[in-house]
């Protein structure tokens, strides 16, 4: 699946081929994302076992999770999502989940329309996996990713932990319905 956002970016479903090119993007962009708000040393100590070529060549192997990636005019890596189905947190009701694993846009593309694009691509494999409810969780302390999701039509139905390194932080649950 390969769908175009209104930038020039193809949105294209991984492959373990693409497992040090996840590892290296997703470490990146994690990092611009929270590293301000992390120390140095609970942020290594989680890239170092999240974002590791073992964890995602597992990630994109595993036949429950599909995997995309953005990629600019350039050939560069903007973007990227991961949808998990089968997975459940605190206020998901829906007999079918899928949760909206990661999905991170490099800040200089955010607002091109790189977001949606992988939301769509998410919602697509959902719908194809006939679940019934996209979920995702958001650290509280991010307030434009919040307000993206719910432009998305998410809405907050629950908490959940998310260790940083040591350091235990807060996720809102939010979820939507998917028809049928």
């Amino acid at each position: 699946m390969s769908t175009k956002a209104e930038t020039d970016v193809v949105i294209r479903q991984a492959t373990v081929a693409d497992a040090e090119v996840l590892a290296q993007l997703g470490a990146r962009l994690f990092e611009q994302t929270f590293g301000d708000d992390n120390t140095p040393e609970n942020m290594r100590e989680y890239l170092a076992s999240a974002f590791s070529v073992d964890a995602q060549r597992d990630e994109l192997s595993d036949v429950d999770r599909a995997v995309w990636l953005a990629v600019g005019a350039d050939r560069t890596n903007v973007g990227y999502a991961i949808l998990r189905r089968g997975t459940r947190a605190s206020g998901v009701t829906g007999s079918r989940p899928a949760e909206v694993q990661r999905i991170y846009a490099d800040r200089t593309w955010h607002g091109h329309g790189v977001g949606n694009a992988l939301m769509n691509a998410c919602r697509a494999q959902a719908t194809a996996w006939n679940c019934d409810e996209l979920w995702l969780g958001v650290w509280e302390r991010n307030p434009r990713a919040i307000a993206f999701y719910v432009k998305a039509g998410f809405h907050v139905v629950g908490h959940q932990s998310f260790m940083l390194g040591r350091d235990v932080q807060q996720d809102l649950v939010m979820s939507t319905p998917l028809s049928a």
